[in-house]
C-alpha cells in the first residue's frame, strides 16, 4: 500500500499518494536503506508519546464519521499516512504531464477501512499523459512568443519542427532595444529615490504628525456657505492602501514620503497653486490664499477635528 496511490474522503474521493502506514506501535515508511539500493518499508517505532498522540488521532477520526458524517467505522487500529492530489497537473520539461501531490506539510492522516484503491470512473482532468509531438503541440505557422536570451519576450511564429527542435521566425526590431535602454534611465534616474517616515517628513516640515496625515489624504472644509472643499493632496488613500508613484509608499502599517512630497507641501504652503515636476500636471489649487486660517491651525497642532470657515 505504501508508494501507491488511493482515494480518501469518502464519499467525495480525493486522490492521493500513500507515504506511510502506522499503527499504534510502529509508522511504516519507504526508505532507502543501502544507497543505490531499491527502497524497502522500515517500521520505525514511534516517540515515547507517541502512542497516546496516535490513540487521539485514531479516536477523533472514528468520532468525526460517527458524529458528522453518520458512519460507524469500528475500532480504528491502522492510519493511512496521504499527500492529496494537487488541483492541478505538473508539466515536466520534456512536456509530459505528470500527477503532483503535496508536500509533507499537507499530509493528512485516514482510517485504512475509509481508503479506496480503485474508482469505477477517472477524473479525465487529471489523467497522465506522454508529451505530444512538437508538430501537434506546435503547427506550422503557429503564433508565439521567444523565450531565449537574446530576444526574451519577442513574438515569432514556427517556420518548421523536427523530433525535438523548432524552427522560429522572430519579429524583431532593433529600435526596440534603444527605446528600451531609454525607458530604463528614465527609471534609474527618477528624483524621489529617498522616502521618509511620516514623523521625520512631519519635522521636516515643521508640522505635526496629524497635519501632514491630513494634508496628504482628503481633507473636507465646510464653509459658511455650507460648500465642502477638499483641501487635501490625495497622495495616500488608507482604507484602500494605494499610493501615488513617487510621492507616498506604505511599508507594513506605516507611510513613507519622498523628496518631491516634501517639497510640494513645502510650496503648498507658501504659494496659490503650483505644477508637480516636469510633466506640469496641475495638481494644487488656491486654497491657502482662500483659507490661510486653515493651514496657521495645521501649521500649529494639526489636531483639530473641525474647522469653519469664518468669512
Amino acid at each position: 500500500m505504501v508508494g501507491k496511490r488511493t482515494f480518501i474522503g469518502w464519499p467525495f474521493l480525493q486522490e492521493g499518494f500513500v507515504v506511510a502506514v502506522s499503527d499504534s506501535l510502529f509508522k511504516y515508511e519507504q526508505m532507502v536503506v543501502i544507497p543505490g539500493s531499491p527502497p524497502k518499508i522500515v517500521a520505525n517505532p514511534h516517540a515515547p508519546q507517541g502512542l497516546s498522540h496516535w490513540m487521539m488521532k485514531a479516536q477523533r477520526i472514528e468520532q468525526h464519521y460517527s458524529k458528522k458524517c453518520g458512519v460507524i467505522t469500528g475500532d480504528v487500529k491502522v492510519l493511512v499516512h496521504v499527500q492529496p492530489l494537487k488541483g492541478s497537473m505538473k508539466r515536466l520539461e520534456s512536456g509530459a504531464f505528470v500527477k503532483d501531490y503535496e508536500g509533507p506539510d499537507k499530509e493528512v492522516e485516514q482510517a485504512v477501512q475509509m481508503v479506496i484503491s480503485q474508482v469505477a470512473s477517472e477524473d479525465p482532468r487529471f489523467l497522465e499523459q506522454d508529451p505530444p509531438p512538437l508538430s501537434e503541440e506546435f503547427p506550422d505557422g503557429c503564433k508565439i512568443f521567444f523565450l531565449g536570451e537574446h530576444a526574451y519576450g519577442v513574438a515569432a511564429q514556427v517556420a518548421s519542427t523536427s523530433n525535438d527542435a523548432l524552427s522560429v521566425i522572430l519579429a524583431f526590431f532593433p529600435s526596440d532595444k534603444a527605446e528600451n535602454d531609454k525607458f530604463k534611465a528614465i527609471v534609474q534616474n527618477r528624483v524621489s529615490s529617498q522616502y521618509y517616515p511620516s514623523f521625520k517628513a512631519a519635522n521636516m516640515l515643521h508640522i505635526s504628525g496629524r497635519a501632514l496625515s491630513r494634508i496628504t489624504s482628503s481633507f473636507m472644509v465646510l464653509t459658511s456657505d455650507s460648500t465642502k472643499n477638499n483641501l487635501g493632496l490625495s497622495l495616500k488613500f488608507e482604507a484602500k492602501s494605494l499610493k501615488v508613484i513617487d510621492y507616498s509608499r506604505k511599508e507594513g502599517r506605516h507611510w513613507e514620503f519622498s523628496e518631491k512630497t516634501i517639497d510640494l507641501i513645502r510650496e503648498y504652503k507658501v504659494r496659490c497653486w503650483w505644477h508637480a515636476g516636469k510633466s506640469d500636471v496641475l495638481i494644487g489649487f488656491a486654497h491657502q490664499a482662500k483659507f490661510p486660517e486653515v493651514f496657521r491651525v495645521l501649521d500649529q497642532n494639526g489636531d483639530g477635528t473641525t474647522i469653519y470657515d469664518c468669512n
